[in-house]
C-alpha cells in the first residue's frame, strides 16, 4: 500500500509538472503570437504611403511660416481660418486656477464656438424650441441682441447648432444644426438683432440633413458666402450673394461633409476648397466650376476637420481610423490634379482641427494629442491627458481643450509637450474650440461661455 502511495503520488507530480510544463509552453506560444501581432499591427498601422518624388519636393520647398492677424476673430479659426494668432503680450503662465474671470454667460445646447469683431462677441446655441444667435460685449459679457428663430436640432451626441458665425464688414451669417441659414446686422443696438435675409438650405437645395447635423461655418469671399448643402443634381457646393441671399450658382453632386470651407490660392489660381462627405474638391470662386478633386471617403462621410493649405499643398485628416494625408496641387496643359505626397494613419482627427505651426502639425490623433512633422508625417511627440480636445496656438504657445473640460497651456515646439500651465474649466462636455482674441481667452461648455483675461500684466 505504502508503495502503492508512493507510486500514486509520484504519478500525480509527474502529471502536474507536465500540466504546468504545457500550460506554460502554451502560455510562452500566446506572447510570442501577441507580440507579433502587436509588431505586424504597428508596421502597418504606422505605414505611409508615399510618392518619394513629391516627399522630396515637399522636403525642400520653402514654406510660408503660419499666423495670422493680431487682434479680432472674426470666423470660425481666425482670420485666415488657420487657428494661429500671432498675438503678443499674453499670460506666459497661468494661476493654478486658470486666468482671471472677467466675465460669464450662460448659453444653450451646441458647439458653435466663437467669432470676435469690433468689441463684440458673437455664438449660437439652442434657446428652448429655437436656436438663437447671440451678440455680447467683449469687454463686460453684457447682452447687446438675441436673434431667435423656430429651430431645434436633436441628436445623442448633443443638441444644438454647430456651425460658428461669421463677421464680414457689418454682416453677421450664421447656419444652425437644421440648415436654417441667416444674415444678421452684426452691430445692430436692437435687442431682439436685425435680420437681413434667410435661407432654408436643405430646403432649398434638396438636401438631406447629416447624421449629426449640419456642421459647416460659411465663408465669405468678395461679393459671396459659400456653403455646402449637399444636395444632388448639381446642389452640393451653393455660392450666394452676400447682400441678398440670392443663388449665384451651384455645383458638384457630393454628399455634404462636415468640414467648413476656405479659400486659397494654389498652382498660382484663386479657389475655394471644400471637405465634403466624399473627398477634397476644389472650384473657381465665381462660378464654382471644378478644378481638381481628390477622393477621400471616410466612415459615416465623416470629414469634419478644415483642410490645411500651405502653397500648392492641402493637408486633410479624418478620424474612424481614417488618417490622413498631404497632397500636391499641380497645374499642367490639361488643367489641374491633386497627386498625394504621403499617407498615414497617425493623426485620425475626429471633431477638430491640426494647427500648422514651425513646420508642425499639432493635433489630436484620436484621444492623443500629437506633434507631427507636416513636411514627412513623422510624430514627433504624444500627450494623453485630454481624450479628444480641440486647440489653438496664440503668441507661440498651444491653447488646449480636452473634451472633459481640462485646458491647458503648452509649448508650440516639436521638442516635446512642455506643459506650462493647466486648470479644470468645466466637468461638462466640451466640444469646442477655444479663442483667444484682444488679450482675452473665451471657452464654452454646452451651458456657459466664460471670459478670461490673458494680458500680461
Amino acid at each position: 500500500m505504502r508503495r502503492q502511495g508512493i507510486d500514486h503520488h509520484g504519478q500525480c507530480i509527474r502529471k502536474g509538472a507536465g500540466s504546468l510544463s504545457l500550460c506554460l509552453s502554451l502560455l510562452l506560444l500566446l506572447v510570442i503570437a501577441g507580440l507579433t501581432a502587436y509588431v505586424l499591427f504597428e508596421k502597418d498601422w504606422a505605414k505611409s504611403e508615399i510618392d518619394d518624388t513629391r516627399l522630396n519636393e515637399l522636403s525642400n520647398t520653402a514654406l510660408p511660416e503660419a499666423g495670422s492677424s493680431t487682434g479680432d476673430w472674426p470666423q470660425w479659426r481666425g482670420p485666415k481660418r488657420d487657428g494661429v494668432s500671432s498675438e503678443k503680450g499674453l499670460l506666459a503662465a497661468w494661476p493654478a486656477d486658470g486666468p482671471k474671470e472677467l466675465w460669464r454667460q450662460p448659453a444653450g445646447k451646441g458647439y458653435s464656438t466663437l467669432a470676435v469683431s469690433r468689441g463684440r462677441v458673437f455664438t449660437v446655441f439652442q434657446d428652448g424650441d429655437s436656436e438663437a444667435v447671440c451678440s455680447w460685449d467683449a469687454e463686460t459679457g453684457k447682452e447687446l441682441w438675441r436673434f431667435r428663430y423656430p429651430a431645434r436640432y436633436v441628436n445623442g451626441y448633443g443638441n444644438g447648432p454647430r456651425s460658428t458665425p461669421t463677421i464680414a464688414g457689418d454682416l453677421l451669417y450664421a447656419v444652425g444644426g437644421t440648415g436654417m441659414m441667416h444674415c444678421l446686422k452684426a452691430f445692430t443696438d436692437n435687442p431682439a438683432g436685425e435680420k437681413v435675409w434667410r435661407r432654408d438650405l436643405l430646403s432649398d437645395f434638396g438636401a438631406k440633413n447629416l447624421q449629426w447635423g449640419v456642421s459647416f461655418s460659411p465663408l465669405v469671399e468678395g461679393d459671396l458666402v459659400y456653403t455646402n448643402p449637399g444636395g444632388p443634381n448639381g446642389h452640393s457646393l451653393a455660392a450666394l450673394d452676400k447682400k441678398t441671399g440670392a443663388t449665384e450658382w451651384t455645383s458638384q453632386d457630393d454628399p455634404a461633409g462636415y468640414s467648413s470651407p476656405l479659400s486659397a490660392t494654389t498652382a498660382g489660381e484663386r479657389q475655394v476648397v471644400f471637405f465634403t462627405g466624399s473627398g477634397l474638391v476644389a472650384v473657381t470662386p465665381d462660378a464654382g466650376k471644378l478644378l481638381w478633386r481628390y477622393p477621400w471617403e471616410t466612415a459615416f462621410g465623416a470629414n469634419i476637420a478644415t483642410p490645411i493649405v500651405v502653397e500648392d499643398y492641402v493637408f486633410i485628416s479624418s478620424g474612424y481610423n481614417r488618417g490622413c494625408t498631404v497632397v500636391k496641387v499641380e497645374k499642367s496643359d490639361s488643367g489641374f490634379e491633386a497627386r498625394r505626397v504621403y499617407e498615414n494613419k497617425r493623426m485620425r482627427t475626429h471633431f477638430s482641427t491640426c494647427v500648422r505651426y514651425q513646420d508642425c502639425l499639432f493635433g489630436f490623433d484620436d484621444t492623443t494629442l500629437i506633434c507631427m512633422e507636416f513636411r514627412t508625417g513623422k510624430v514627433l511627440w504624444d500627450q494623453r491627458d485630454f481624450g479628444k480636445g480641440s486647440l489653438l496656438v496664440a503668441d507661440g504657445n498651444l491653447v488646449i481643450l480636452g473634451e472633459t473640460g481640462l485646458v491647458a497651456l503648452a509649448e508650440a515646439t516639436p521638442a516635446g509637450y512642455r506643459e506650462i500651465s493647466r486648470f479644470t474649466f468645466s466637468e461638462g462636455r466640451c466640444w469646442s474650440v477655444p479663442v483667444v482674441a484682444n488679450g482675452r481667452m473665451y471657452i464654452r461648455d454646452e451651458e456657459k461661455v466664460v471670459c478670461y483675461d490673458v494680458r500680461r500684466q
